[in-house]
């Protein structure tokens, strides 16, 4: 099956678009490597979700998958972090929205906001400066 890397459905590079769905054809698969606790949504068709746990990551293909099949308005929370595959389950393209977990969407808020400040320091002292 040929991996892509997950667009939006206007076709945007998945990062460019933060919570914007994301589409995938039949015969397609998304891989995703997810933090603890992120939120994947089946918003069209059903997905098949497979994953190994991360804690036995080091044992490599000795663990088994596991499958988790999400219908149309489900909603599947990551218990750990790891690598998430998902792919088409029905016939036709799916999409999905994935929404990170809220302490990682704190964690970016507060790197944002310093970013911020520091631009808005160093274009003082360059204002000061000419």
């Amino acid at each position: 099956m040929p991996v892509r890397q997950s667009q939006s459905c206007d076709g945007l590079p998945f990062d460019a678009v933060p919570t914007a769905p994301s589409c995938i054809a039949a015969g397609q698969i998304s891989v995703r490597d997810l933090q603890a606790g992120t939120s994947i949504v089946a918003t069209e068709g059903t997905l098949q979700l497979s994953f190994r746990d991360h804690s036995l990551a080091w044992l490599g293909n000795a663990v088994p998958l596991r499958s988790i099949t999400l219908h149309e308005g489900e909603q599947f929370v990551t218990p750990q972090r790891g690598v998430v595959s998902i792919s088409a389950a029905s016939p036709g393209s799916v999409a999905f929205v994935v929404q990170t977990s809220r302490a990682e969407n704190v964690a970016r808020r507060v790197v944002n906001q310093a970013v911020h400040r520091l631009a808005a320091l160093v274009n003082a002292k360059r204002r000061r400066i000419a």
